[in-house]
């Protein structure tokens, strides 16, 4: 008898004692942890500008401005999530997004419709800034056939509550005649901002260019 009432204490011991560690894993996934813009103190977000065009044509590549990355890094493939880091900081959200230079000479557009949802509530914050280079203007990097690079989005901050969001556009640009055309939009769903935040490392470890 005594050892049965022993048994039962220590199932209702590990019963607690499970329910206690599911309860602080879900607790720790439910208020975002900010970063400090001091942080990103040391980090080079901006492009190079070499050249700009006195009558830039969105339609016409020949106008197209050529800017240089501002740093590489380390080889990083994957979808948008596993390229993707970010620093959330009371004053903004910043987004680093690793791409892989096929070419010497690459176009990029920074989309003004460009958004991160909050998972939970479907709010979204839409980008206000494009590091070193404007919104809706397509240009070209020049570089390295094989490189990696990132480009830096600036959005506006995400609350203390906002722990999983979506990322993604509202609208794709128009083809360009005599180019390739854009890939289609990715859109990534319900990542943990947590996920993001550890692959601050990826950027911290770039080399400049400048």
């Amino acid at each position: 008898m005594h050892n049965m009432k022993t048994m039962k204490r220590f199932d209702m011991l590990l019963i607690c004692l499970l329910a206690c560690a599911v309860a602080m894993a879900q607790g720790g996934d439910k208020r975002l942890r900010y970063d400090k813009e001091k942080d990103l103190n040391g980090i080079a977000m901006e492009p190079r500008l070499l050249s700009m065009h006195e009558n830039y044509d969105p339609m016409d590549y020949g106008t197209w401005p050529y800017y240089e990355a501002a740093c590489t890094v380390a080889p990083r493939d994957g979808n948008l999530a596993d390229r993707t880091a970010i620093w959330c900081t009371k004053k903004a959200t910043y987004v680093f997004t690793i791409y892989k230079q096929h070419w010497d000479t690459m176009y990029f557009v920074a989309n003004s419709s460009e958004y991160i949802r909050d998972s939970k509530t479907g709010k979204k914050y839409y980008v206000r800034e494009h590091a070193g280079a404007p919104l809706d203007v397509t240009y070209w990097i020049k570089g390295h056939a094989g490189d990696y690079i990132y480009s830096v989005s600036i959005f506006p901050p995400l609350p203390k509550n906002c722990t999983h969001i979506d990322l993604g556009q509202d609208t794709q640009p128009e083809k360009v005649p005599g180019t390739t055309g854009w890939s289609s939009p990715e859109i990534e769903r319900n990542i943990p901002v947590s996920e993001l935040q550890a692959h601050q490392n990826l950027v911290r470890k770039s080399k400049s260019k400048h």
